[in-house]
């Protein structure tokens, strides 16, 4: 056989095969809006997103590829790290269209040998920036507040759609006084947000950022940025359809600051009206968070929707303990409840299960305090088949 048909032969083959396929891309093809769906259920189901299906996902055929090219919701998570180039930032950008976009910039100290990423985060705001009024969550972790203040400096404009705000400065023991942070972050215009995690971000503790919160998280605040007992209550007080709160990472306050705050009231009393009342709160996480401030803290909250509790690296926690009862006098759902690298008073830790029954969860980690006797306790509240005599569980 000649050339020419050689040639004609595998142009038939070509088009014999771009045949097949179109037909069985019709035999089992989905409707593209349910196609649409299940690829935006498939990449986006999980909190992180899989960056591997996406790219599987356009590979398959024209028109999935099509589908996914015209699915706007599919591109709406936008990183920027040292992993994923300001090109593909720029072309998730341009493919969103118009829905509300995931920002995460995202570079660990371990991403910062080489240097450059000051220079990288700042292109990835003027990327991103033209698109901030359609930003629903924003997430920047930087090795160092210079970066933070880098990218933070350029948000100035109203965010209307911003759900979730977090600032992680990675390098935290920072006492650096260099500059102020960039205030008014977005005009001071957040009407939605609703969750805020703060790691070692100076932002002066302007209650303007934290009101009305659901979620907040507060760690990496050291010397002079850990934040005194009254701000803190402040900011509670600001928010009273809290959630969630965590505090981890904080130097702890002087006592002698916390004693206008000694007038708690008697364990055995009603609580004041002027403790601040949070009855939607359902998680509370205390990690390092200073002894001194936490006890005071707890002193003046009333917490009756509070389900899960963490003490962890917390030195003595009977006090706290003592307040977690206190709760139970009136209403206190608690079913989780961990304590871990800390002391306690074994007899307060019994008291306060014998008035938990909601208790189904009891998580002790690297402690020296739990005997043999509180786990029979413990058996013996939780479990009806706990055989006393035996010393077993049945």
């Amino acid at each position: 056989m000649g050339e020419p048909g050689l040639k004609y032969k595998m142009a038939s083959l070509m088009n014999e095969r771009e045949r097949l396929e179109r037909s069985l891309e019709q035999a089992v093809r989905l409707p593209s809006e349910l196609l649409a769906s299940i690829f935006t259920i498939g990449v986006l189901g999980t909190e992180e997103e899989d960056t591997l299906m996406i790219s599987n996902v356009v590979l398959v055929s024209r028109y999935w590829a099509d589908v996914a090219m015209n699915t706007p919701v599919l591109w709406s998570r936008i990183v920027v790290s040292k992993h994923v180039s300001l090109d593909k930032a720029r072309l998730r950008l341009s493919r969103s269209k118009s829905v509300p976009l995931h920002v995460d910039i995202n570079f660990s100290p371990q991403m910062d040998g080489r240097g450059g990423t000051t220079e990288t985060i700042i292109h990835a705001m003027d990327i991103l920036y033209p698109a901030i009024w359609r930003w629903k969550s924003f997430h920047l972790s930087v090795p160092t507040r210079a970066q933070a203040h880098a990218v933070l400096s350029r948000c100035k404009e109203k965010v209307p759609l911003l759900q979730v705000l977090q600032v992680r400065v990675f390098n935290s023991m920072q006492d650096d006084h260099y500059s102020p942070p960039p205030l008014p972050l977005f005009e001071g215009h957040f009407p939605r947000l609703e969750v805020c995690s703060f790691n070692s971000f100076n932002f002066e503790w302007d209650l303007s950022m934290v009101r009305g919160m659901r979620v907040l998280e507060l760690g990496g605040y050291w010397n002079n940025f850990a934040p005194a007992v009254n701000v803190i209550l402040d900011v509670l007080r600001a928010s009273p359809q809290l959630e969630e709160l965590s505090l981890r990472n904080m130097s702890d306050v002087d006592p002698e600051t916390c004693a206008m705050y000694e007038h708690e009231p008697h364990l055995d009393k009603r609580f004041p009206s002027h403790m601040i009342q949070l009855p939607r709160l359902t998680k509370m996480t205390f990690h390092y968070a200073g002894i001194q401030r936490t006890r005071t803290i707890l002193s003046q909250l009333a917490f009756p929707a509070l389900e899960k509790v963490a003490f962890c690296y917390m030195n003595n926690v009977t006090s706290l303990l003592n307040h977690l009862k206190r709760q139970s006098l009136t209403s206190l759902p608690l079913n989780h409840l961990r304590i871990e690298a800390s002391f306690f008073g074994e007899l307060e830790l019994v008291k306060l299960l014998t008035r938990t029954s909601s208790l189904t969860t009891l998580e002790l980690v690297d402690v020296e305090d739990a005997s043999s006797s509180l786990i029979k306790v413990r058996a013996s509240i939780f479990c009806p088949y706990y055989n006393k005599t035996n010393d077993r569980m049945r």
